[in-house]
């Protein structure tokens, strides 16, 4: 959720705990705070010793020796009935040679309601633990109810398409109250048994997939909706508050109903209308807060009932993933402050092959701006399994190990240099990562990261990264809007472009890139950027809009709207485009189509002509009334401006791309003239590579065989982090001979050297554009 939602609307299960416990609720705030559990009802906490005044002259104690953190690198396996325990045995035995002791195992979740032996779930944890005695474990835990438990409790049932898997509804308080009493079962058997000792945290799934998110129809059980009414009353006051929310006479808060499902391709009626369809953006809305609702109360009781602290880790916020609005999960916010220790998420399903963006599925860095983990799940698959019979290893033909390893290699580029946790995943339990080559691999990769991050010299928590550009700060921060995405009727298309293509173009421009939730650029958590792509900003108040002004004039920074910016606010206007953007911006009078063409000459990446978006009709659709030197594209259909810039006397620039999408060769462009450093340039090589930075790291991924040239804006000496024997001294450009699916991560330093680099290639002369750019206004 944005900062705006969650103040206009917080999620039902925080709000009545509030109403109904405050004491309790300060309990618990205060224990989370202090990182311990309340004192039991009823208990009164033991006085503390009084502390003895120390003595003049008393020297100094010796300085305790804090043990050294340990990579977030896991080994994610499988001890579910059906997995090959042996092998993943075998697989722990070969993270523990590669220094990796901390394991995630899905394990199969027991229900003593239905007779399932808790103890009996444990047992391959003996075998585990007989692998590596220094083992800590996150169990990971589907808490789907079985078929029995459905068929026990059918009104418990979320209603979905005939003869879909079923699942329970998530405002169902017998399966909370059922996943409750379980992990009580599990927990107690975890601390009572010598089984378990090495247990530190649970993963906690559920829903399709185990990721908490729904698809198809809206669920219309009996529960779903008494918890929408419920939710609704308090949302609204009165009938009389609901009413003129949704603009009819006749509901009540007794006699509203789930809306329909609707139309979610229509791409000439992109929003809905309010206050007549305000009932289908609460409904949207309240998806995503019972959701996080759910998870925070699971999270609550487990933490109340553990004699010791059990990380939690949930598979949500995927907010750039999931391209339904009605998936759930876009409640982020409103778990990042809470008992969520970290939040989990494959590499993206898009684009993750050699050479491709392999993106982040969710806003991974408002996890750290929260002191919150985020795992990025390593499921590349390998084609290597173990034969149980005979203990043979059997390969898929054709699928080479080398190419398994060179995309791993990319997926630890990404979270190296962004600091994240990374889990290589046999998730399945068959010994997809039995290779002794890939550990061998995995453990260079353990040593590199923790030479980075826990180094002398590495970032300390709460810090901002200073990266090995110009600026060092981050230079793009790409920022996604929770609420927003509650107001769209169409919404898979629009996402895929604005989202899911937005995220991996900004991984291809070759400039340290971010990405962050909107509330928390809002709210001052997010690290300062010199540019802000705003990817779904639809829904902005006033004081939204001022406080992103103000955000850009503090930091000197740019802000890069796509589509439809502010057009949503107490009503749907074209004056809030303008508002926000700075711009005079007008709106097609009926759909109009997109597709553009670049317009200016002398560009690096893109000459005049180039096109970028579909020729396609969208409503609405926004263009901009603007001095041709401002203009950086126009429609090729209607030859209305698409692309403009504006640079403001008080420091700060606009500009509004206004065509629903955006390539990584437009936002280099943009970067350029707004005077950002950016690595690539062009070469005798036509890529559209990746590149990732970090704390004196450069990383990237080649999308295309040949000569990659890299640029510096100071001579650099530079080391590959993972083949200590390569690497380049004194160097401003360094031209990396790769092929399709290499990667390369290099650790930079100052040239040491006294001799001048060698100069750089000559550059095609870039003529000048029209365009002013900010150091000459």
């Amino acid at each position: 959720m944005s900062r705006r939602a969650r103040s206009d609307s917080q999620g039902i299960f925080t709000r009545i705990a509030f109403a109904i416990g405050i004491v309790v609720l300060a309990g618990v705030l205060g224990a989370f705070l202090g990182g311990r559990r309340p004192e039991p009802p009823g208990e009164t906490p033991k006085p503390k010793p009084a502390v003895a005044p120390i003595a003049p002259g008393t020297p100094a104690p010796e300085p305790v020796e804090r043990p050294k953190p340990t990579p977030p690198l896991f080994f994610y396996g499988s001890i579910q009935p059906g997995s090959d325990v042996e092998a993943v045995a075998g697989e722990v035995k070969l993270a523990a040679a590669a220094g990796i002791h901390d394991h995630i195992l899905r394990m199969q979740f027991p229900w003593p309601e239905l007779g399932q032996d808790v103890n009996a779930a444990l047992y391959p944890l003996d075998r585990i633990e007989q692998e590596d005695p220094g083992a800590s474990i996150i169990l990971g835990i589907s808490l789907n109810p079985p078929d029995a438990w459905l068929d026990a409790h059918p009104e418990a049932i979320a209603t979905s398409t005939e003869g879909a898997k079923r699942y329970a509804s998530i405002a169902s308080k017998e399966w909370l109250a059922a996943c409750k009493g379980a992990l009580s079962d599990l927990i107690g058997q975890i601390e009572n048994s010598g089984r378990g000792a090495r247990v530190s945290g649970f993963l906690l799934g559920g829903l399709e997939e185990d990721r908490w998110m729904r698809t198809g129809d809206y669920d219309r059980s009996a529960p779903n909706l008494a918890a929408f009414r419920d939710w609704l009353r308090v949302t609204y006051p009165d009938d009389a508050a609901l009413r003129a929310a949704w603009g009819t006479d006749t509901i009540t808060l007794e006699s509203a109903e789930i809306p329909p499902l609707p139309d979610n391709n229509d791409q000439s009626n992109v929003f809905f209308a309010y206050p007549s369809e305000q009932n289908q953006i609460d409904y949207l809305r309240f998806v995503s807060e019972t959701t996080a609702d759910f998870i925070s109360n699971l999270a609550g009781h487990v933490h109340q009932t553990a004699q010791n602290y059990l990380k939690l880790y949930v598979p949500y916020g995927q907010t750039f993933e999931l391209t339904s609005n009605a998936s759930g999960h876009f409640a982020l916010g409103l778990l990042l402050d809470g008992e969520i220790d970290g939040f989990v998420s494959p590499v993206s399903y898009q684009d993750r092959g050699l050479g491709g963006a392999g993106g982040f599925m969710g806003p991974v860095n408002s996890a750290a701006f929260h002191a919150r983990q985020w795992i990025v799940v390593d499921d590349t698959r390998t084609g290597i399994s173990r034969n149980s019979q005979t203990g043979a290893v059997d390969r898929i033909e054709g699928l080479r190990p080398e190419d398994v390893m060179r995309v791993q290699k990319r997926n630890y580029a990404s979270v190296l240099t962004h600091g994240l946790a990374l889990a290589w995943a046999d998730d399945q339990g068959i010994g997809a990562l039995y290779e002794p080559r890939m550990w061998e691999m995995f453990n260079r990769m353990r040593e590199a990261y923790d030479a980075t991050w826990n180094g002398e010299k590495a970032p300390r928590t709460g810090e901002f990264v200073e990266y090995p550009t110009p600026q060092k700060r981050t230079t793009l921060m790409v920022v996604v809007d929770e609420a927003s995405r509650f107001y769209q009727r169409c919404d898979t298309k629009l996402n895929e472009l604005l989202l899911l293509r937005a995220r991996d173009a900004a991984l291809r421009v070759g400039a340290p890139v971010q990405f962050c939730l909107l509330q928390d650029v809002l709210d001052g958590h997010a690290a300062p950027a010199a540019a802000y792509l705003f990817v779904n900003a639809f829904h902005l108040h006033a004081e939204d809009r001022q406080q992103l002004r103000n955000i850009m004039i503090a930091n000197g920074s740019a802000a890069i709207w796509l589509y439809a910016p502010g057009y949503l606010s107490e009503k749907a206007d074209v004056a809030n485009v303008s508002e926000t953007t700075g711009m005079q911006v007008e709106m097609f009078d009926k759909p109009a189509a997109a597709g553009s063409a670049y317009q200016l000459t002398g560009g690096r990446w893109m000459k005049k002509g180039d096109e970028f978006g579909k020729t396609e009709q969208w409503a609405p659709l926004f263009y901009v009334n603007a001095a041709e030197s401002k203009v950086l594209a126009k429609y090729r259909e209607s030859g209305k401006a698409s692309v403009a810039v504006e640079f403001f006397d008080d420091g700060w620039a606009s500009i509004f791309v206004a065509e629903p999408s955006v390539s990584g060769e437009l936002l280099r462009e943009i970067l350029l003239i707004l005077e950002n450093y950016v690595a690539f340039r062009r070469g005798n090589t036509e890529h559209r590579d990746i590149a990732y930075f970090g704390p004196n790291l450069f990383a990237i991924h080649a999308s295309v065989d040949g000569e990659h040239p890299v640029y510096f804006s100071e001579a650099v000496d530079a080391e590959d982090v993972l083949e200590p024997e390569i690497g380049w001294l004194n160097k401003l450009y360094i031209p990396i001979p790769m092929k399709l699916g290499d990667t390369r991560i290099l650790k930079l330093n100052l040239a040491v050297s006294d001799e001048l680099p060698e100069a750089l290639p000559e550059e095609v002369p870039i003529e000048e554009t029209k365009i002013e750019s900010q150091a000459n206004k």
